[in-house]
């Protein structure tokens, strides 16, 4: 699917063809564009210059129709094409591109890093082999799946006494004091779930917490290309491979199945909790 940059005008030029290639003969044709949740932005439309018989339609889609929301990095826009043929009948064609910023990893939002930083972390990271052969495009795909698989842990609150010294200023006196909101002046957690955090209150976490949360998210995104066969064998329950003769050999017990890698999770290790609280609301 083509790809523009957000707030630029885009010129579409559609193949005027049925499924199989065909190319169609067409009178007429209007069109519509609406986005990924199907709001329409520009209404049915005919599309004047036209010349009847053309192998193509060019739509312009103009700059102020691209725009994007405030905190989103990418949005769909599909182009409806309603094609009148030489025989009157109907036909609808679609024309679907994005359109995004220029890094589409928004930090505290669908990533906890930018594209630049992640390839940096990545330096500092070895055997990252699947990461290393990816496009750009990948990766990118890969960093946000990757922070969709985090935000599944559940993460300790930052504020206790085991990770703060008493030479923080987040040292609490009386110990750890659990929250159920999030903005308090010494608690950013929801019951652990960092999905529910907004942008400005990811931008106040500990460089610590975050520094690990990258590697976690760059990490998992190896995982998620393709590296880690060794790990992936062994939650399929592999528990011995032989090359010679190629003997397998499974347990039959089902493995612990974890939201993320262990390579991922080990970065984590000193923030995630797996304690069950049970109380009342």
């Amino acid at each position: 699917m083509d790809m523009f940059s957000a707030g630029s005008p885009v010129l579409m030029e559609v193949l005027l063809q049925d499924k199989s290639g065909n190319p169609l003969n067409v009178t007429a044709v209007s069109y519509r564009i609406t986005d990924q949740d199907g709001a329409e932005l520009v209404a049915l439309t005919a599309l004047d210059a036209f010349v009847a018989g053309a192998e193509t339609a060019d739509i312009t889609v103009p700059a102020e129709d691209n725009q994007l929301e405030p905190g989103v990095a990418r949005a769909l826009r599909n182009i409806e094409l309603s094609c009148t043929l030489g025989n009157t009948n109907q036909i609808t064609l679609h024309a679907p591109y994005v359109i995004q910023v220029a890094d589409p990893l928004v930090v505290g939002t669908n990533s906890f890093t930018s594209f630049a930083k992640a390839e940096f972390t990545a330096l500092s990271i070895p055997n990252l082999t699947a990461w290393a052969a990816a496009s750009e495009d990948e990766k990118i795909a890969a960093l946000i799946d990757a922070r969709a698989h985090i935000v599944q842990l559940s993460f300790a609150p930052l504020n206790s006494n085991v990770n703060w010294g008493q030479d923080s200023l987040n040292y609490i006196p009386e110990g750890a004091y659990d929250t159920d909101y999030v903005g308090n002046s010494n608690m950013f957690l929801f019951n652990g779930n960092l999905d529910l955090l907004r942008p400005s209150q990811f931008a106040a976490l500990p460089t610590r917490f975050v520094d690990a949360l990258v590697k976690a998210q760059v990490a998992e995104a190896d995982y998620i290309l393709g590296g880690g066969d060794i790990e992936k064998k062994r939650q399929e329950g592999l528990v011995m491979d032989n090359i010679g003769e190629s003997r397998q050999s499974f347990r039959q017990s089902k493995p612990l199945q974890l939201p993320v890698s262990r390579r991922a999770l080990a970065y984590l290790s000193y923030f995630v909790t797996f304690a069950k609280r049970i109380g009342r609301t």
